[in-house]
């Protein structure tokens, strides 16, 4: 690797830059005179020359003007807009994926280390999409600017920038074919909002236009390209066209605004994932937390676990035999009293579930932590490592290539153990691996 050279510093000035790494947040990592400096667009290992665009007190943020010494795991990107570096929504797509996963398992590694020296046992990342054409759901923007039609597409990176997308490669081919019909939507659009497009059983689509839009325009595209319903989402009110919902999995309505993990494939590795943590339920007692619309409840059912779910809104169409409870994650554990469950099986949003891993720590034997994070993973996990809890396996997942996105599912046990009604095996004995 050839040396790092000493550059003066400046906001406009041309540095020349070796990436070591990609970071987390989807941007290449150098380092210049000791500070980390973060740029898009660059592959690891190569030279390039860049422009500082921001300094700050521990790291520096720059732009790719030139490469200098190509990296032997850069592609071609498959889309344009990534190719001139115009979309945020895929940084890593003139990455190899080998070297992707390679960095995702490099994060999760780094970010559970505290863990890992406890004894965790991280396996390696499982890649379970395919390069390209695994998105079922897509949330595009739309702005108008005082033009006679709305341009639709993505954000620039790091820009409130909107880029006009007529196509996108890792949308599912069904899913593309409807944007192609959306599109036509442009000049019955106001001045700015979102639309969200999703792909369920079926080949049936729904889609959901957040922002001011004419009713008839958006009626059209009912029967065209597969779409069945759309709704339009403005002022507080809803008006519906066609199906309010459809069936996104096996068992679980919803509309184009629910969530819904983004690709098929992905979602039922990660259901695999939680299945082999949970094991078989024979009438045990689980708390889920942020089940939504009951993605990974129903795996729980299905095993034979007596279900408590809850989120802040209840499910459109609710799981037969399970007990929910709308509201706050805190405000339901709290809820429970002196109640006592053999696990708790959660899946935060990003921002994790610091406001409740002191309590359930008290009301169960295992937990089961589904992260889209692993910063804010390690940081959950933590306190209960300090409560001399046993970190047992993570597995990661790479539920969305070209992008810095990881999602892992990670089985700890605790301290205390209660006796059963009736017997059954312990909580280790079916703390199964999925590896």
């Amino acid at each position: 690797m050839p040396p790092r050279p000493s550059h003066p510093r400046g906001p406009s000035a041309a540095v020349e830059l070796v990436i070591d790494e990609l970071a987390a947040g989807g941007d290449g990592v150098g380092r210049l005179d000791g500070k980390v400096v973060f740029v898009g667009g660059v592959a690891p290992g190569e030279r390039v020359r860049i422009r500082l665009t921001d300094e700050h007190a521990g790291f520096s943020r720059g732009e790719l003007v030139e490469i200098l010494a190509p990296s032997r795991v850069r592609v071609a990107p498959r889309c344009k807009h990534a190719a001139d570096r115009s979309c945020g929504g895929c940084p890593w797509q003139h990455v190899a994926r080998s070297a992707q996963l390679e960095a995702k398992q490099a994060q999760v590694t780094s970010a559970l280390r505290k863990a890992i020296a406890a004894g965790l046992r991280l396996h390696p990342i499982h890649a379970v999409t395919p390069d390209a054409g695994w998105r079922r759901r897509a949330r595009l923007t739309w702005t108008r600017g005082g033009q006679p039609r709305a341009t639709i597409g993505f954000h620039g990176p790091r820009s409130h920038k909107v880029v006009d997308v007529a196509s996108c490669p890792q949308l599912e081919p069904a899913l593309d074919h409807a944007l192609a019909a959306v599109r036509r939507l442009a000049p019955a659009l106001g001045v700015g909002g979102e639309i969200h497009l999703a792909l369920g059983r079926n080949d049936a689509i729904h889609v959901v236009i957040e922002g001011p839009c004419e009713r008839g325009a958006a009626q059209a595209l009912v029967g065209q390209a597969g779409i069945v319903g759309v709704a339009i989402d403005f002022a507080g009110k809803r008006a519906v066209f066609g199906a309010p919902a459809i069936e996104l999995d096996e068992a679980i309505a919803g509309s184009a605004d629910s969530f819904a993990q983004a690709s098929d494939a992905g979602n039922r590795a990660l259901g695999q994932a939680v299945k082999a943590a949970l094991g078989e339920g024979r009438d045990r007692a689980l708390l889920e937390l942020f089940a939504g619309a009951g993605n990974l409840t129903r795996h729980a059912r299905a095993l034979g676990w007596q279900v408590t779910a809850s989120d802040v809104v209840a499910p459109p169409r609710p799981l037969d035999g399970i007990e929910f409870l709308v509201g706050r994650a805190q405000d339901a554990v709290a809820s429970l009293g002196d109640r006592w469950f053999d696990t708790v099986l959660l899946d935060p949003p990003r921002t994790g579930a610091r406001e409740v891993m002191d309590r359930i720590a008290a009301i169960c034997e295992r937990v089961i932590y589904v992260s889209c994070d692993p910063a804010t993973l390690a940081r959950d996990v933590q306190g209960l490592l300090d409560r001399m809890w046993m970190p047992i396996w993570a597995q990661p997942l790479d539920l969305m290539p070209d992008t810095a996105h990881v999602e892992v599912v990670m089985l700890l046990e605790g301290p205390v153990r209660r006796a059963p009604p009736t017997p059954r095996a312990t909580a280790r004995d079916d703390g199964h691996d999925p590896a």
